[in-house]
């Protein structure tokens, strides 16, 4: 995935992104637009993303854990698109915001 052009690498990440925050906040009261978009973005990623970063994504929007999450899953991205040594970002760095709480890395759904 690091020789795709640049256009096709953001275009990557925004539907990866996309699905994890609309597959992440799915419940029963859902539109079946949401489910019916995320199941859209589901398959096409399944298209395109390796294996495993396709597994992580799909743990990470199903099960959230400290281990497998949103925002390590956009660390396994930055490394899958550009250089495995490209700066030192954690999963831990990355923002997540919600009403009335402090950014933190989130312990279960992100928002």
């Amino acid at each position: 995935m690091k020789n795709l052009p640049a256009r096709e690498k953001l275009d990557l990440a925004e539907k990866v992104s996309m699905y994890l925050v609309l597959a992440g906040s799915l419940d029963k009261n859902s539109p079946m637009d949401d489910y019916d978009r995320a199941n859209e973005l589901s398959l096409e990623l399944a298209m395109l993303l390796p294996a495993n970063l396709y597994r992580q994504m799909v743990e990470a929007a199903a099960h959230p854990s400290s281990k497998v999450n949103p925002a390590s899953v956009a660390i396994a991205m930055r490394t899958e698109l550009i250089a495995p040594d490209e700066g030192n970002l954690v999963a831990e760095q990355v923002a997540f915001h919600a009403p009335g709480a402090q950014m933190e890395r989130p312990k279960g759904k992100a928002h």
